[in-house]
């Protein structure tokens, strides 16, 4: 690579890094509901979505591999999660937003560019290590908090970490019950939840 091919891949990294930095401080640091929390049902979880949203990518992505799911927005005890699922093509370099509704999938949209190398995305791994489902990730990460009874929550997962801040395979849980908030950590291949 010649130096000003250099400068403008390790920018895009750059910004590929931060935006996943980004999206992982605002579950962190979200707002605020009045309503009672509830875990994710096993019809509406992360995993029980995946399918449908890499169906959404058969034509235009066929070699599409995640990088990121997360809800799309705070969801509540009477709120159903909607997932955002944030997919990267090796062949193109760009990347896809799906968004999952009570499994069907509303479209993909190209996203922007992925901004990743050959070497990075032969690092980006399939899906078979993700073990926990977000069902599970939410009441590990009510059950390792001191708030036992969140009336919101937001939760996200990247699959590659492009920067040592955040760590692959791991749910960022934050959990709210009016201006308390508790961040935990669910390990998404074994389970095991931290709080932060």
């Amino acid at each position: 690579m010649v130096q000003g091919e250099t400068v403008r891949h390790n920018r895009r990294v750059a910004i590929a890094a931060g935006a996943i930095a980004v999206v992982l401080l605002l579950l962190v640091a979200g707002g605020c509901s009045k309503k009672q929390g509830a875990a994710p049902t096993s019809s509406t979880t992360a995993k029980g979505g995946l399918s449908a949203a890499s169906s959404s990518l058969s034509t235009a992505a066929p070699d599409a591999k995640l990088l990121l799911v997360q809800t799309a927005q705070s969801v509540t005890s009477t709120s159903t999660p909607v997932w955002a699922y944030l997919f990267g093509s090796p062949s193109t370099n760009k990347t896809y937003l799906v968004y999952v509704s009570r499994g069907k999938s509303m479209g993909a949209s190209q996203y922007g560019s992925a901004g990743l190398t050959k070497t990075q995305w032969q690092a980006v791994p399939g899906t078979d290590a993700w073990a926990v489902d977000s069902d599970a990730a939410y009441q590990k990460a009510v059950a390792a908090s001191s708030l036992k009874n969140p009336s919101v929550y937001d939760m996200g997962m990247v699959t590659y970490a492009a920067s040592s801040k955040t760590k692959a395979f791991t749910w960022y849980v934050s959990l709210r019950s009016g201006t308390t908030t508790a961040t935990v950590e669910v390990d998404a291949k074994t389970g095991k939840a931290t709080a932060k």
